[in-house]
């Protein structure tokens, strides 16, 4: 039996899709896919804002542990409760695309008992690498200083790294943001490590009882494979994402089965966000107040309609959906 690992839109011969590590679902924007004009820009607003998901892009995950369980598992007892279909402590790092194909097993065989698997766990590094290029409708700021219509990923010149609690503390220079404007596009993978989930309720090592259109899935950041990370301001200790999903329609394996397939949904995976400072409460753009009361973007960041730009703040991946299905 093989495993081989996909990334592409996933069509409707896939049926278990686990919805995991939906890292950023209390954002106040990226509601949908990013408008283009006739020239393929994408489209901000007068100020040279925008938030919106994109297919463009690449990400470098490190897939670590796979597995199919029977029941429910647990943080603390997953990896004996579950059969494996992929365990690698130390991880595999790969790179996915839309539509690039992955023999993740690269030749190994794979046991499975005959069974109904009511539920999946995966787990993978809490930094992820992405990269992508984009153009714009308006000139943007980069975080490396240019300035530009094309924009992109930049460790060049910047900090080269994003993470949730970097954007929940605030930014106070140009530089932390992972990005570059300019006439000619050189993108780079920029690393993002998730060792904590924020949000308004502050830290929190795990995000539960989630639901998904193929049922429901807990979220956890992990200090080693069977330990949550801790939840202290200032020292996030997060090595791994671990999820736990329950399939409403089961995975049945059967001695009929000859492969198993896992795939990492591409479509619309990457969230860009161009923005602006706001100085003070009472104005638009509440969404840039850090939660400690300071202003989320560095001050160079302005209205692209007050004789400046808008910058270009981020890309990350909007999550991470995994799928399997058995032949």
């Amino acid at each position: 039996m093989a495993i081989n690992i996909r990334a592409g839109s996933m069509g409707s011969n896939i049926k278990h899709v686990v919805f995991l590590f939906l890292l950023w679902v209390l954002s106040s924007y990226a509601q949908a896919a990013c408008s283009v004009n006739g020239a393929g820009e994408i489209l901000t607003n007068t100020t040279g804002f925008v938030d919106c998901y994109s297919d463009t892009g690449e990400q470098k995950l490190n897939i670590q542990y796979l597995a199919l369980c029977t029941t429910l598992p647990t943080v603390s007892n997953y990896q004996q409760q579950c059969d494996v279909l992929f365990d690698e402590p130390a991880g595999k790092d790969i790179i996915f695309s839309q539509g690039s194909v992955v023999n993740l097993m690269e030749g190994r065989t794979l046991s499975l008992p005959e069974a109904v698997f009511t539920h999946s766990v995966v787990r993978i590094g809490s930094v992820i690498s992405i990269k992508g290029q984009y153009l714009f409708d308006k000139p943007l700021l980069g975080g490396a200083g240019g300035v530009g219509k094309n924009c992109w990923t930049a460790t060049t010149g910047t900090a080269g790294t994003y993470s949730d609690y970097q954007d929940y503390v605030g930014y106070s220079s140009l530089n932390q943001l992972a990005t570059q404007c300019g006439n000619t596009a050189s993108p780079e993978f920029i690393t993002q490590d998730y060792n904590i989930f924020w949000g308004a309720g502050g830290l929190s090592n795990s995000i539960t009882g989630s639901s998904s259109p193929t049922g429901s899935y807990d979220m956890y950041t992990m200090s080693s494979p069977n330990t949550l990370s801790s939840e202290v301001p200032g020292s996030p200790d997060g090595r791994h994402l671990l999820g736990i999903q329950a399939f409403d329609d089961p995975v049945v394996i059967t001695a009929a089965i000859k492969s198993v397939d896992i795939g990492f949904k591409m479509e619309g995976m990457f969230h860009l966000q161009s923005n602006w400072q706001r100085e003070y409460a009472g104005v638009s753009n509440l969404s840039r107040q850090s939660d400690g009361g300071g202003s989320k973007l560095p001050t160079e960041c302005v209205q692209n309609q007050n004789d400046g730009n808008s910058c270009f703040a981020f890309v990350i991946p909007t999550g991470f959906e995994f799928s399997v299905t058995a032949e």
